[in-house]
């Protein structure tokens, strides 16, 4: 997974559409989570496709490892367009040194 993305917090995380985005979903709130999305993914799958979202058992090959089982599903993530590093405490005190 490239480093950029973020995985969200699907109950918590609240996800706004832009207004002057070109790609903006009609019919759907401005504001909106995680969890709304998924629920509207379960409603338009049939119940195959549902499987990707609530989870189905598999096992996972991965390079130099064991074969491991467990489940797999869809999340949702958000890459922002700005990667800065986080806003240090220190900050101001190293400004005012200036």
């Amino acid at each position: 997974m490239d480093e950029s993305w973020i995985i969200l917090n699907s109950e918590e995380d609240v996800i706004s559409q832009q207004f002057n985005s070109e790609n903006q979903i009609e019919d759907w709130p401005l504001n909106f989570t995680g969890i709304q999305i998924l629920d509207h993914l379960r409603e338009h799958l049939s119940e195959d496709e549902q499987a990707f979202i609530d989870g189905f058992e598999c096992k996972v090959l991965q390079p130099g490892k064991k074969g491991q089982t467990g489940k797999i599903r869809i999340n949702v993530q958000f890459c922002p367009d700005n990667l800065k590093e986080p806003d240090s405490p220190l900050d101001d005190i190293r400004k005012m040194e200036r």
